[in-house]
């Protein structure tokens, strides 16, 4: 009865109440806060923000399909259609579509790095990673890489399913991936003693320029209809006929080989090119028979017998459509040479009938009381003359690309005191030779092509140089004259970013010093710590009795050994000489463990007191909140 009285309530008038359930809230106690944890604040729901076109292409990943579209240049069916990529430089290549994959053996980001070192021939591109060695009849995979023929068929074997790893990014390899690699050899390098812009430009290879301050590059004038991706160096035979802007052109065209993204191959040329892989795996078959290595020849004899079934694929693409096409574009390109032997001829009859009748006009005028034309408007007409002068159009983009084909240009500034010189951009020199000054590395991409409209025709991603140069040899000093100004601030940017390189270099290579210098000393005390001799239990007194013996002096003599002063014999036999500091320091670490464990219990048993006498109290680690969340 007394539990039950003390349980009803009164309110104001007296009146009995029933007892009311103790809440749920009351009987619980949250103890989070003793382990230092809290549940993060609940947000509320929020709309997403709405994603621009922009901030969508920024956040797209790179893959190696862009890399290689971006990078590379291809040779492809000839039976294809390539209309698309006509407007769009970035829909990616069918992969099956493709036959060759041009690599140049020096990028043009390596020359532009390597400041005045020589490039070598055996690095890079022309290393196999498996082998280390030149590549024989090199092959690239689908990811870019590329590997001997051999080599990569051995690597396939071993897998245990038709498809294997790549050594070098692990992406899956395939033997149906793998691509014949056709090597585009550096050409804009031109000797002092080469005068002749034009003959300059053939085909011959020679050493892979560096680019550094001072070397001579020769440069073509690159001429891009705005309706296509297709550019190529203005001449006789583009914009022509014979290349139409909207038709993937075959390899042996002019200049095709050098600066189109694709082209379109021919039987022949596909047969030369497996041939000349049949006879670097029978040089291969020399060697490995010398070493007498007949794991290797197992894996020569399997790629000599895919190339010769590739040679009868290639064969099987020569049909009767084909070599009507073949034939009428070879009958066009001859009809397009002989005109232009007969517009030459005429030009330079005309040519010399104008001599000689400026030379009585200008010995009358010389007489005369009046002025005759001005040196500018007497020499200029000479000099801005284009020998093929192609239709004015406003809908085609004029720009410098270096003779090679990778892509080097020139700067936009040197493009604008071009056309403040020539007046137009048709009336542009087909080809100059230019001093550099410096070089300045990028890649495309939106803002890029926003600013220089004239390379839109470049995938996104591909690596660009931009050469600042010395145009005095081209137009002259009074050409520069005008922009003075400009060049003097191109010229303290230049200098103002290399300080700063410089000066973040220095900085990096500091931080590194330390760092380094930091895990060097970590190591020595770790090292130190771990060859320290153990100590043993004999060393500190356990009794009273052993408190008393005698020590042995500080001054003695001791043996040294294999560890130094000390050995292990002589720590035995001398226990009194140990340093007791590692025991001191874990019973200080007991001691601070035992006080916390302390002083969390305390903390429990008052948390457990503050209600006295109530009952049902319960005390939650780790637990939600009561209630519902709203």
């Amino acid at each position: 009865m007394s539990r039950q009285r003390s349980s009803n309530t009164t309110d104001k008038s007296g009146m009995m109440t029933p007892p009311t359930a103790p809440k749920r809230m009351s009987s619980t106690q949250s103890l989070n806060h003793l382990l230092n944890f809290t549940l993060p604040p609940r947000q509320s729901h929020q709309s997403a923000p709405r994603r621009t076109r922009r901030t969508n292409e920024s956040s797209q990943a790179w893959n190696k399909e862009r890399f290689v579209n971006a990078q590379y240049r291809f040779v492809m069916n000839p039976t294809g259609d390539y209309t698309v990529h006509f407007a769009d430089p970035d829909i990616f290549f069918q992969w099956h579509d493709i036959l060759q994959v041009i690599i140049p053996r020096t990028s043009a980001m390596a020359a532009a790095s390597s400041k005045g070192e020589s490039v070598s021939q055996e690095e890079g591109f022309t290393t196999c990673p498996i082998c280390l060695a030149p590549p024989t009849a090199p092959r690239v995979t689908k990811c870019g890489h590329l590997f001997c023929f051999p080599c990569i068929l051995h690597l396939l074997e071993t897998a245990e399913t038709k498809w294997a790893r790549c050594p070098v990014c692990f992406d899956s390899v395939s033997e149906k991936h793998l691509k014949a690699v056709k090597w585009l050899d550096d050409l804009s390098v031109i000797g002092e003693k080469e005068k002749d812009a034009e003959s300059s430009s053939s085909t011959s290879a020679r050493e892979p320029d560096t680019f550094r301050p001072g070397s001579t590059l020769l440069m073509r004038l690159m001429q891009r209809p705005q309706i296509t991706t297709l550019a190529l160096p203005r001449s006789a035979t583009w914009p022509s006929d014979l290349m139409p802007p909207h038709q993937a052109p075959f390899h042996f065209l002019p200049d095709v080989f050098e600066f189109a993204k694709f082209m379109l191959a021919t039987p022949d040329q596909l047969v030369a090119d497996l041939s000349q892989d049949l006879e670097e795996v029978a040089a291969e078959r020399r060697t490995l028979l010398s070493l007498k290595d007949e794991i290797a020849l197992i894996f020569v004899d399997i790629a000599e017998e895919k190339l010769r079934h590739q040679l009868a694929k290639a064969a099987a693409l020569d049909s009767e459509h084909l070599k009507d096409a073949i034939e009428k574009v070879v009958t066009t390109r001859q009809k397009l040479e002989q005109d232009r032997l007969r517009r030459t001829t005429h030009q330079r009859t005309d040519n010399a009938l104008d001599d000689q009748e400026e030379a009585p006009n200008a010995f009358l005028s010389s007489r005369s009381e009046y002025h005759g034309p001005s040196h500018g408007q007497a020499r200029n007409p000479r000099q801005r003359r284009n020998v093929n002068p192609p239709p004015p159009s406003t809908q085609t983009y004029y720009y410098y690309q270096a003779a090679s084909g990778l892509p080097i240009f020139l700067h936009p500034l040197d493009i604008r005191i071009l056309l403040s010189h020539f007046s137009s951009y048709p009336a542009f020199p087909d080809n100059i030779t230019v001093r550099v000054e410096a070089h300045s590395e990028g890649t495309v991409n939106d803002d890029l092509r926003k600013r220089w409209k004239y390379l839109a025709h470049l995938p996104e991603g591909t690596d660009v140089v931009f050469i600042e140069a010395d145009l005095e040899g081209v137009i002259g000093t009074e050409g520069l004259a005008s922009f003075e100004g400009a060049l003097k601030q191109r010229r303290a940017r230049r200098k103002e970013k290399g300080k700063r390189e410089d000066k973040a270099k220095a900085k990096a290579e500091e931080k590194e010093k330390e760092k380094l210098a930091e895990t060097f000393r970590h190591d020595a005390l770790t090292s130190r710590a771990y060859f320290e001799p153990p100590v043993s239990l004999a060393d500190f007194p356990s009794g009273p009795e052993e408190s008393t013996t005698p020590s042995t002096p500080v001054n003695a003599p001791t043996p040294s050994g294999a560890w130094g002063n000390r050995s292990f014999a002589s720590l035995l036999q001398s226990p009194t000489t140990s340093n007791p500091r590692p025991r001191q320091q874990e019973s200080s670490r007991a001691n601070e463990l035992d006080e916390y464990d302390d002083v969390a219990w305390h903390e429990l048993e008052r948390m457990s007191n503050l209600g006295g006498r109530r009952r049902g109290k319960k005390m939650i680690v780790l637990g939600g909140n009561g209630g519902r969340r709203r």
